[in-house]
């Protein structure tokens, strides 16, 4: 990882899109993905990344602050096999990470059961994560060190848009995604640290009465409740579908 971390001090390119770019240029070097293209303003989504050829399989992935207030802009494309978000906090003091998480995935779950707009992971990482500001409780032996060499947090979310008749599907994990475990790869996480760096974003529908629905989203790490939330109930429209009224997202 002492190549990863010159790229990113050396770096020409300014915002959070250079420091993903890096991340995909060194998986690049290194062989871990085939190619990857950064698409500008045209598209609802920053990065296009080939990770495996014969056949092809590509994702896509959306670069976001901390706050997720654009979340409704980004798009899936339809092609991508995986859609992911890296959430790249610039360093505020005032706020834990922890508070970004929790805004971001309020807002993904949020547009996957509104809008079902499937998101497959969120990669989370903080620049000060692992500096003496904010040591890193991931790695014991470096926890003021590490710097940007810490791997990002990665929330895995629902294979399927929750319905009444599926109300909670699947978790994705690595076995059913590439790209998140080749980025942990890159990072030089070992097979037994993973679950540190891995969390679970369940979400589910239920019926509270004929007519109404309530989202709820629990997340697990390790396989402990780490997070609860439930949407205020909302009218479900011909017991299939619904509409989530903006602002009732529990917190």
């Amino acid at each position: 990882m002492k190549s990863i971390r010159g790229t990113f001090i050396a770096s020409s390119t300014t915002g959070r899109e250079g420091l993903i770019g890096d991340v995909l240029e060194n998986m690049l070097q290194k062989g871990i993905v085939v190619d990857y293209e950064q698409t500008g303003n045209s598209r609802r989504y920053d990065f296009v990344v080939i990770v495996e050829n014969d056949p092809d399989y590509i994702a896509a992935i959306e670069v976001k602050g901390g706050e997720g207030n654009s979340i409704n802009i980004s798009e899936r494309p339809l092609w991508a096999k995986e859609f992911c978000v890296w959430s790249h906090l610039d360093g505020a003091i005032v706020n834990q990470p922890g508070h970004g998480a929790h805004s971001i995935i309020n807002r993904l779950t949020n547009e996957l059961v509104r809008r079902h707009k499937l998101v497959d992971a969120l990669f989370f990482k903080d620049i000060l994560c692992g500096t003496r500001t904010r040591p890193c409780p991931k790695y014991t032996d470096r926890m003021e060190t590490i710097g940007l060499n810490a791997a990002p947090d990665v929330f895995l979310f629902p294979q399927r848009v929750p319905t009444l008749e599926d109300p909670m599907p699947p978790i994705h994990s690595l076995e059913t995604l590439k790209l998140p475990g080749k980025i942990l790869d890159l990072f030089d996480v070992n097979p037994r640290a993973r679950e540190e760096h891995l969390w679970e974003v369940h979400v589910g529908v239920e019926r509270v009465s004929n007519d109404r629905i309530q989202r709820r989203v629990t997340i697990l790490h390790k396989g402990e409740i780490v997070d609860e939330s439930r949407s205020r109930a909302c009218a479900a429209l011909g017991g299939k579908q619904w509409q989530i009224v903006p602002g009732t997202q529990g917190s």
